[in-house]
């Protein structure tokens, strides 16, 4: 069964969506919501099954300083490969 609707998009929005039609991967906009749903879908139903994993995974252990300093280290690393000039 299919479901028809109707929607409105943000004027800016609109050039975005008729780029994404012109690279061929959809034939129409129907098309690219339709798959950015099914993307949702799964990105929610693997981010529940991580969680339950976590759970599953047994008691926590709590945090160290060296922990965070890890943390912290990675962070800066990240931010400065995404951003070499800053």
């Amino acid at each position: 069964m299919q479901v028809t609707t109707n929607f409105e998009v943000a004027e800016n929005l609109a050039p975005y969506l008729q780029a994404e039609l012109t690279t061929g991967q959809y034939r129409t906009i129907n098309d690219y919501l339709q798959a950015l749903v099914e993307e949702d879908l799964t990105h929610k139903a693997n981010l529940e099954a991580k969680l339950l994993e976590s759970l599953d995974s047994g008691p926590g252990t709590p945090m160290t300083q060296d922990d965070w300093d890890y943390i912290r280290l990675a962070v800066r690393q990240n931010l400065s490969q995404a951003n070499p000039n800053a």
